[in-house]
């Protein structure tokens, strides 16, 4: 049920969870979480609350 989970995006693929899948299905982690960090992003990306917050802080920063 956990990789059901991951691959229908209701729960993350961590650490713990790449290196069971390597070594039961003899996937390397790396690629997995890289995989992961990709969602993340685009997710993060996706927020405009967020995107709007990294706004501001980009102006605040270039003021300083």
């Amino acid at each position: 049920s956990a990789l059901n989970e991951i691959l229908n995006g209701r729960r993350p693929l961590t650490e713990r969870t790449a290196l069971l899948f390597e070594a039961v299905l003899g996937i390397d982690a790396e690629p997995l979480l890289s995989l992961q960090m990709d969602y993340n992003l685009r997710k993060m990306r996706k927020d405009s609350s967020f995107m709007e917050k990294l706004a501001q802080l980009r102006k605040v920063a270039a003021i300083l």
